[in-house]
């Protein structure tokens, strides 16, 4: 059997096809076996009931052999079909992990964005050279409590909104599940 011919021009192995791919591919194998394999029971009915008396033994037999191939692609075609639609789902879950992750991302990079507007109205505010706020500022401890303090403030209030609102869950699959699950 050749291997497909991997991007960078090698012959891949059987372990470097993806199952997607691969279970594709049976099953496309199967169908065209039972195309070649149906047709051939009206065929071979036909032939027997034309053919002579002593030979009509061996044309059941072999009619016989025909149900039991054509049985077992059937099978083996249902069994594919089962198996693309397990791993259908299993891609489905791991999808689903994949975008609750990148909801949990989209979420605290918003409110980080969040944050930041305030502060970068406080850094506009400050860099802006207006008559009251350069005379209200007379000290160092006025500048930091107006400057400083207007960016510890949201920080602050940012740190312990993402500890107390936004627990960690683990998305990962336990190592024994897995194993379990395969040893099956």
């Amino acid at each position: 059997m050749a291997w497909p011919v991997r991007a960078g021009g090698e012959g891949a192995g059987p372990g470097a096809i993806a199952p997607t791919e691969r279970i594709y591919s049976l099953r496309g194998e199967a169908t065209g076996f039972y195309r070649a394999v149906h047709p051939l029971l009206a065929v071979i009915s036909i032939v027997e009931r034309a053919a002579p008396k002593k030979l009509r033994p061996y044309l059941r037999d072999v009619h016989d052999h025909l149900i039991r191939v054509d049985e077992g692609i059937a099978d083996q075609r249902e069994l594919l079909r089962q198996v693309l639609e397990a791993n259908m789902a299993v891609i489905s879950v791991e999808q689903t992990r994949v975008s609750v992750q990148q909801n949990r991302t989209i979420q605290q990079l918003t409110v980080l964005a969040t944050v930041f507007l305030p502060l970068t109205f406080i850094t506009g505010f400050f860099g802006q050279n207006f008559g009251w706020l350069v005379d209200h500022i007379e000290s160092l401890p006025a500048f930091l409590a107006l400057g400083i303090g207007g960016l510890a403030i949201p920080l602050v209030l940012l740190v312990t909104w993402m500890r107390v609102r936004m627990p960690h869950v683990d998305t990962r699959i336990p190592v024994n599940e897995t194993a379990g699950t395969r040893a099956r």
